[in-house]
């Protein structure tokens, strides 16, 4: 009995986490946070810590918007003016993040180079708040958006079709 008491103990600090990331904090009480592993993607406007499941679902999004003239680089960056925490858990969305921070500790804006950070939240939850933690460790995917679309569509184009077209 005391052995599975020190493993729920233990599971119950550790949060939710794979081998390149994890996640914790007061969420987790009524917001399911598991995920399988965690990617990074840079678009032409922002940059996004994905928590994927092995469906596709991605219970939590931290995204930095990427201002012109002023790339995005190792530095601690405030979440609430220049980026925003989405996701959704089965059929629920992630509450409305009220505050939060994200600190890239390692960044290069190259595909396939490592990316390592950390950020943590507020959410609003009725009257009270909620918290959320994370950390990562991964490899950015550069991704090259179509111009005009809200969404990350090139995988539809094969590179070889774009000059075919007569």
């Amino acid at each position: 009995m005391k052995k599975y008491a020190l493993v729920l103990g233990a599971t119950v600090l550790l949060g939710c986490s794979s081998e390149n990331g994890g996640l914790r904090g007061s969420l987790e009480d009524f917001y399911n946070l598991t995920f399988e592993s965690v990617r990074a993607r840079l678009y032409p406007t922002e940059l996004s810590i994905e928590y994927v499941r092995a469906g596709g679902q991605v219970p939590v999004r931290v995204t930095l918007v990427q201002r012109e003239g002023e790339p995005i680089k190792a530095a601690t960056y405030d979440l609430l003016t220049l980026g925003n925490i989405t996701g959704r858990s089965g059929d629920n969305d992630i509450p409305r993040m009220v505050g939060g921070e994200l600190k890239l500790t390692e960044f290069q804006a190259v595909n396939g180079s490592r990316i390592a950070g950390e950020f943590e939240a507020q959410f609003a939850t009725g009257e009270d708040k909620a918290s959320l933690t994370g950390d990562f460790d991964t490899t950015l995917e550069v991704i090259d958006q179509i111009i005009g679309y809200d969404v990350d569509l090139s995988y539809l184009l094969d590179a070889g079709d774009a000059g075919d077209a007569q």
